[in-house]
């Protein structure tokens, strides 16, 4: 009927305008247009919705505004902090690197994200870390651990720590820690050997003083040739002992004695026709080259005793017809004496632990010519360094102008 067909008319016609009004209302909320009320006016009913959306989104705002002020605080610790930092995804690949750890693996931030660690990180990729990381991963667990990367001869401690997305990790490097906790024990040894040198330099050395008197007193009313060369096998091995409780005494001694100014050069001038006899006798060549060197403050008894543990070790380690080199020159810090010797190199095992007392690669060694060597170069407030290899070892004690100890130099 026409009247139905009106009525038709006019619904369709307030369909249309509705749709067309939620259309704009729709578009109004995602432009973010919430002042827009020409929609309201037509459909009021929607007043209630507009507001439960605009309080919503105002909500909304105010915690990404919270959120945004909470995420710099945290990347402001996460780049303040002295350890390395990163977070990784599943795949390995970097999220987030900060300044520090950056520094450590040596590349710029916007050069690591999305890369993969094993990639950029090349020494780790057989290490136990590939392991602990993995493990800390697959079964989200936290995970501790040192290692020692010998490659650039650190230590590193890390902390590993799994969340939803994969895992962030501090880094820290503890080589320097390390070196002073190696530098402690030795400091220890030391003191407890200096303890044991007091009582033992008394209570032995008066019974072995007799027992050497007696000795010589049988020998020389033996009649007996075999006697005689049992008493003085005797008496060589009593003066073994008293040399190595002299020798316990120099280990223990804290500051150097009767010390004036003088030229190293001038000692190993002194020393030298003796060290050339000992190297003549053992078929090697001993070669000086001594520059002009201010003189400075020394014990020169402690100064000889340096030389002479240093370049006995050196000849021992060369070769028949090899080269062992006595070097002095200037540098800013100070004097250097340089003992070089051509050698097979310190192994790595060792190098830690040198110049501690009984520790000696030597099948006769009693491990205490160097430690007597890091006596005197401590006495004298100087610092001794090596360089180590294939070809040989040198040596390289430098003695300061004045008499200060420069901390900014490590010591082995």
């Amino acid at each position: 009927t026409p009247l139905y067909g009106l009525y038709l008319a006019i619904i369709k016609k307030n369909i249309v305008r509705i749709k067309a009004s939620l259309e704009s209302f729709a578009h109004t909320i995602k432009s973010n247009s919430l002042e827009n009320s020409e929609d309201l006016e037509r459909l009021p009913e929607l007043q209630p919705v507009f507001e439960e959306i605009r309080n919503h989104l105002e909500s909304l705002y105010q915690l990404n505004i919270e959120l945004e002020s909470s995420n710099d605080k945290l990347l402001t610790i996460m780049e303040g902090i002295g350890d390395g930092f990163f977070a990784l995804d599943k795949e390995w690949c970097f999220t987030y690197v900060n300044k520090e750890m950056k520094k450590y693996l040596g590349y710029d931030r916007e050069d690591l994200i999305e890369r993969n660690i094993w990639d950029v990180y090349r020494l780790l990729a057989d290490s136990a870390t590939r392991v602990n990381l993995k493990r800390a991963l697959d079964e989200n667990i936290s995970m501790h651990w040192e290692e020692y990367i010998s490659q650039e001869s650190k230590y590193f401690q890390y902390h590993a720590y799994p969340f939803k997305q994969g895992l962030t990790v501090f880094v820290r490097n503890i080589t320097e820690l390390k070196q002073r906790d190696i530098e402690m024990q030795r400091l220890e040894r030391l003191n407890l050997i200096g303890q044991m040198a007091a009582g033992i330099s008394h209570e032995v050395r008066n019974p072995l003083s007799t027992v050497r008197g007696f000795l010589q007193l049988l020998e020389s009313q033996s009649d007996s040739e075999l006697k005689t060369e049992y008493m003085d096998l005797m008496i060589t091995e009593i003066d073994r002992a008293n040399e190595i409780l002299t020798d316990f005494l120099s280990v223990a001694k804290v500051s150097a004695d009767c010390v004036k100014e003088e030229n190293i050069n001038n000692i190993i001038n002194r020393l030298y026709p003796m060290l050339q006899a000992d190297a003549n006798s053992s078929g090697k060549e001993l070669l000086l080259e001594l520059n002009d060197i201010p003189s400075i403050d020394l014990n020169e008894s402690e100064i000889k005793q340096l030389i002479l543990n240093l370049v006995r070790n050196a000849l021992e380690e060369t070769a028949a017809k090899g080269k062992v080199y006595i070097k002095t020159y200037q540098v800013q810090e100070g004097v250097v004496l340089a003992i070089q010797d051509h050698g097979k190199g310190i192994p790595q095992s060792v190098q830690d632990t040198l110049g501690t007392p009984f520790v000696t690669t030597k099948e006769n060694g009693t491990g205490l010519g160097l430690a007597i060597s890091l006596g005197i170069v401590r006495r004298h407030q100087a610092r001794l360094e090596f360089l180590t290899g294939g070809e040989g070892t040198t040596f390289f004690i430098t003695f300061p102008l004045n008499n200060y100890s420069n901390n900014e130099y490590e010591q082995i």
